[in-house]
């Protein structure tokens, strides 16, 4: 119920005409087939495993059947492949166009398919033959699906009848009609709860049909904004699940007054594509947005079930009792947004102006809808073409095209006044900033100019001619460098406090849109040829061009990402920041170089060739990394901590371990128990015989153990690390134990391991298992260490060498402990 992404494909070639459908093969639940134009394409979790091709046409209709997949082309031509092997099996032409398939339950080998013409038939598809053709329908079968009752079939028609119909019998049971036209979905409720049948329709209506009191049960309106793609119920839930082309998928619950729909989740995005975009709050986890679709909307980057669109009021209620469609009651389509973080729990804290619209709507994100009032001027015959609110979150800056500039109270909606002599501009205002003081408003317009006014007074400070009118402009507050985009292709900075244009950047087309990085020593600059440039402030140089699959129309710049709006795409597509994650050089490139294009999310077609070079390169080698890097590191090895802690303290653990009584088992009892001759009888306990001979020998060896065999032949020390690392601590405590002569060992296995890890040291790997060694061997073998004078020299050795290593490893780890406190304290 959370309709959480679980995984995104990688895209193919063209769009996706068919939608996709879950299939079972080779012990994966998770293929799903596809098809584009005309070719049918298999993915398992989101990759995609193979390719079918065959169809002379565009396919329409697909069906898993078993281990293969049934695909119908709009050539009238049905066509069977294997699910692995992609080895066509069958290949038909059939008497018309096939415009639904489905499989009656219990029926094998069978499937049902509707035809252009109405005519409805049976076919085996094992043999492919023509096993029944049922009596014609009065209109064109858009949709069949199998009830729960067995020959019981769903059928839809074009003109909007739904019928009942047994299989076996070839008649109709019940037939229904849904005044909305073609039928484009059917399911069924199988909760047990009700016999109901949902129906979707082209104009986004769904009907719930009763089928035990054959009539309507109700109506879900509007649940779409076009014509419903799918509804499927969930399996023994009151869940319905519906998708669109709206870019929507929605859950719907059956628990209203007598059973009645109600929306319980959805994930939805932009219907037409966005126009405005823009991060959101200091941590820039949101995205706000506005497109053509008349929404403005709130996505968050970290979590997306944060995501929500921005309510416009009880838009659903009123258009049922206008009987008009939600649309005509919205907004028109934004052109134009800002917003401000800081008051954003008092008021409003975002305005929008509104394509051909006078008024500027207030927006507060917390609440998530619309202020109820509007920021209206006095003028009527004027349009709002740019707005700005200052850092304050506490007035409003509106510009039109009459050049007409005012300021608005955004707590109370109150006009405080015009900026200059009734005109800001003598044209179109096309651009509004405002400082990081709240003491000067910069405006741009068609006019050529920029103006700097002063905020409390509403006064003209400063006037630059510009060489070209302006098409847009944006301002880095904290270094007040003005960002002016020209209709000439050249974006100018001019600081505001000199009032001089310091930097010029020429481009070869019309600027759709630029940002500054939030240090501001970068612009980034987007152009209507789809390129996308980056330009360094201190040098003035050109640092990066990239071009996109399809033009930018909006982007905006946080530390670590970049979101971009495109030209007839409804996504919001997000950039990683690379130089965050790994080394890049940033060097100057000539202003004339040609844009590099890059590959956006979903843009990149794959076909079967790049899918077999692919699968090539994940089948060579594996790299892997050195066991050490240099010989003067200390390194350490990759078993897991805790087998070394258990060596080095077995004994406490075993002591802990141990039981405090030993499990005995319980005497059996004799079949006669034996009793005292007193006045009150009492049973006899009879006593167990103690064994004075109650303490266990130590077994002692008599046979070379593998550990022993491999000290004694092995002169890598290598190898008798590998066999140390695969052995369990219980095993190499034991083995440690018996290493000297007393223990069943020998001189020459004491002095073998005394070699081995005198080589353990010297070579500083596996650091840490060795230094565990040592502490086990000294605890069980220090006596006869003591005793054996021809050893002492390797022990001093041993110690030399131990301090040595120990104190590079302690000096680091000082040195770099020193470095951190200083980092910490220090004040820079």
């Amino acid at each position: 119920n959370s309709l959480t992404i679980l995984l995104v494909s990688i895209s193919i070639s063209t769009t996706l005409l068919s939608s996709g459908i879950n299939a079972e093969y080779g012990g994966h639940k998770d293929y799903i087939f596809t098809a584009a134009d005309k070719m049918v394409y298999s993915w398992i979790r989101g990759k995609l495993a193979r390719c079918y091709p065959g169809h002379t046409a565009d396919v329409a209709h697909l069906m898993p059947f078993g281990d293969h997949i049934i695909s119908f082309g709009e050539d009238k031509r049905m066509m069977i492949h294997d699910m692995g092997t992609g080895e066509e099996y069958a290949d038909v032409w059939m008497s018309e166009t096939v415009t639904a398939v489905s499989h009656p339950a219990t029926y094998l080998n069978k499937v049902l398919i509707g035809y252009s013409v109405g005519t409805l038939e049976l076919w085996n598809v094992r043999t492919l033959k023509l096993i029944h053709r049922f009596a014609p329908m009065d209109s064109p079968i858009t949709v069949i699906t199998q009830s729960p009752g067995v020959d019981i079939m769903g059928i839809g028609l074009k003109n909007g009848k739904i019928k009942m119909h047994n299989i076996k019998t070839d008649e109709t049971l019940m037939t229904f009609y849904q005044d909305w036209g073609c039928v484009t979905s059917l399911s069924f409720r199988t909760d047990g709860s009700a016999a109901h049948v949902v129906s979707g329709s082209v104009e986004g209506h769904m009907a719930v049909w009763d089928l035990e009191k054959q009539q309507l049960h109700s109506t879900i309106r509007q649940a779409h904004h076009s014509s419903v793609a799918s509804t499927v119920y969930l399996a023994s839930q009151p869940l319905l699940l519906t998708t669109n082309a709206d870019n929507a998928i929605k859950i719907w619950v059956f628990d209203g007054p007598g059973g009645t729909a109600r929306l319980l989740k959805e994930r939805s995005g932009h219907r037409a594509p966005p126009t405005t975009t823009c991060f959101y709050g200091a941590s820039a986890e949101n995205v706000l947005s506005a497109g053509y679709d008349k929404s403005v909307r709130m996505f968050c980057v970290i979590k997306d079930e944060r995501s929500k669109e921005l309510s416009q009021g009880s838009m659903e209620s009123k258009s049922k009792k206008l009987d008009v469609k939600v649309d005509e009651l919205k907004l028109p389509p934004v052109t134009a947004l800002a917003a401000e973080e800081i008051r954003e729990r008092d008021w409003s804290n975002v305005i929008t102006a509104h394509a051909g619209s006078r008024e500027v709507w207030m927006w507060n994100t917390v609440s998530g809808a619309l202020h109820g009032k509007s920021l209206i001027p006095k003028l009527e015959t004027i349009v709002v073409t740019a707005v700005e609110i200052t850092v304050c979150g506490n007035i409003g800056i509106v510009g039109y095209n009459s050049g007409h500039l005012t300021a608005f109270n955004l707590q109370s909606g109150i006009n405080r006044g015009l900026f200059g002599n009734r005109l800001a501009h003598r044209s179109k205002i096309t651009g509004i900033s405002a400082d990081n003081t709240n003491h000067r408003v910069v405006s741009v317009g068609q006019d050529a100019l920029l103006k700097v006014w002063n905020l409390m007074e509403r006064t003209l400070q400063t006037t630059v001619a510009l060489s070209a009118p302006a098409v847009r402009c944006t301002l880095h507050r904290d270094s007040n460098l003005l960002a002016v985009a020209l209709n000439s292709n050249n974006v100018v900075l001019i600081d505001i406090d000199t009032s001089k244009i310091v930097r010029e950047f020429k481009h070869r087309a019309t600027i759709s849109d630029m940002c500054y990085s939030p240090d501001g020593k970068t612009l980034l600059v987007a152009t209507q040829d789809s390129a996308v440039r980056l330009w360094d402030l201190l040098t003035a140089r050109l640092l990066d061009c990239f071009a996109t699959h399809s033009p930018v129309t909006s982007l905006s710049l946080s530390r670590d990402s970049l979101v971009t709006t495109h030209l007839n795409e409804l996504g919001i597509y997000i950039w990683t920041n690379k130089t965050l994650y790994e080394t890049v050089e940033l060097k100057a490139i000539s202003e004339d170089s040609e844009p590099v294009l890059v590959t956006m999310f979903g843009s990149e077609p794959v076909t079967q060739e790049t899918m077999d070079v692919e699968e090539d390169e994940e089948s060579g080698e594996v790299w892997k990394s050195a066991s050490q890097i240099t010989e003067d590191l200390i390194t350490l090895s990759t078993a897991p901590k805790a087998k070394w802690t258990t060596l080095c303290n077995l004994e406490t653990i075993k002591k802990r371990n141990k039981p405090v009584e030993p499990p005995t088992a319980p005497k059996a009892a004799p079949f006669f128990l034996t009793t005292t001759r007193d006045l009150v009888p009492k049973f006899v306990v009879e006593e167990k015989e103690e064994d004075g001979n109650t303490e266990k020998m130590k077994p002692v060896r008599d046979m070379e153990s593998e550990f022993q065999r491999v000290i004694m032949q092995s002169s890598d020390p290598s190898e008798v690390l590998k066999f140390l690392d695969s052995s369990s601590p219980s095993f190499i405590d034991i083995e440690l134990q018996s290493l000297a002569p007393m223990d069943g060992g020998s001189h020459e296995l004491v002095e073998k391991f005394l070699d081995f890890l005198l080589s353990g040291l010297q070579l500083r790997s596996n650091y840490d298992m060795v230094q565990a060694y040592l502490a086990v061997f000294l605890k069980y073998n220090r006596k006869y260490l003591i005793e054996t004078r021809s050893l002492h020299d390797k022990l001093r050795n041993l110690k030399s060498l131990h301090s040595d290593t120990w104190t590079d490893l302690q000096l680091k780890i000082q040195e770099c402990l020193c470095v951190t406190n200083f980092l910490k304290n220090a004040t820079l």
